[in-house]
């Protein structure tokens, strides 16, 4: 990452002034740039429907066309671009920081990072969709936060040197996945990205974005828009364009994202319609 980059890149996460030196290298300055990291770049597969759009096929999005997507359409992307450039980021500014596959349905099919402070292990990923606003410390486990309806879980894994995240609906885990080492370069990830465009994967089959806030969440999956406050979860269903573009600028904070672009993809993709004709509000 050249200079002219890791500049604009701090710029758009809101850190003005450069951080630089070994006394810089700290669990809360690592916190802060995680936060606001998570906080200011979506989890999102509009970025990839929107490519699919213009270029038939998928491949791996460039750090300019990321950071513009972040500076001119309030976008971010998946763990295939939010995970690898916060690496480089942590790298530019001096962090041991290295890249590590995790297990899904499928080997290594999402990414995380590994942070080494003074001797102490960090996970970090902001491309899961779950609120990890901090550095999670190795050494301080399990480690459980509670947004909305669900629970999230980090812990030790069975494997050795592994380590589980967890999202759980009461007492029932939904999904989640187990990272494990060695560091990987970005292009061992290539072909999974190249793989998720295909049709019928899951991010060229629904609409997916979620935004944090410091202490609460929004998120649209398919039509449906729920907002994450406390305990509590508060459900939506958008039942056209023009709610979905409300919803999109005024829940998400998204006002610059080209939403009506992707879901033309989305729908020609798939050969359905996003939205129906009826709408619930529930809370759960």
């Amino acid at each position: 990452m050249v200079a002219g980059e890791l500049q604009r890149y701090l710029r758009l996460l809101g850190i003005r002034t450069p951080i630089a030196g070994p006394a810089a290298l700290h669990e809360a300055a690592l916190n802060e740039i995680v936060h606001r990291h998570l906080c200011r770049v979506p989890f999102e597969n509009v970025s990839k429907l929107l490519l699919l759009g213009r270029e038939g096929a998928g491949r791996v999005t460039t750090l300019a066309e990321f950071l513009d997507g972040i500076e001119h359409y309030d976008l971010g992307g998946t763990c295939h671009t939010n995970n690898p450039f916060l690496v480089a980021l942590l790298e530019a500014l001096g962090y041991e920081a290295d890249l590590l596959g995790a297990d899904m349905n499928k080997p290594n099919v999402h990414t995380s990072i590994r942070v080494r402070l003074s001797g102490v292990e960090y996970h970090v990923d902001v491309g899961f969709g779950a609120p990890f606003r901090c550095a999670i410390c190795l050494d301080r486990l399990p480690w459980e936060f509670v947004q909305g309806c669900h629970r999230f879980a980090f812990d030790r894994a069975a494997m050795p040197d592994a380590y589980e995240a967890s999202v759980y609906a009461g007492e029932q885990r939904l999904h989640g996945y187990i990272v494990h080492p060695p560091a990987q370069e970005t292009g061992f990830f290539e072909s999974t990205v190249i793989e998720s465009y295909r049709p019928g994967m899951t991010f060229t089959s629904m609409l997916r974005i979620i935004r944090f806030f410091d202490d609460y969440a929004a998120d649209i999956e398919d039509a449906k828009l729920s907002i994450h406050r406390g305990g509590e979860t508060t459900t939506k269903l958008l039942r056209n364009m023009a709610e979905m573009r409300a919803a999109v600028a005024g829940d998400l904070a998204m006002p610059r994202c080209p939403i009506e672009e992707a879901i033309a993809v989305l729908e020609e993709r798939t050969g359905k319609s996003l939205f129906e004709e009826k709408g619930t509000v529930g809370t759960s």
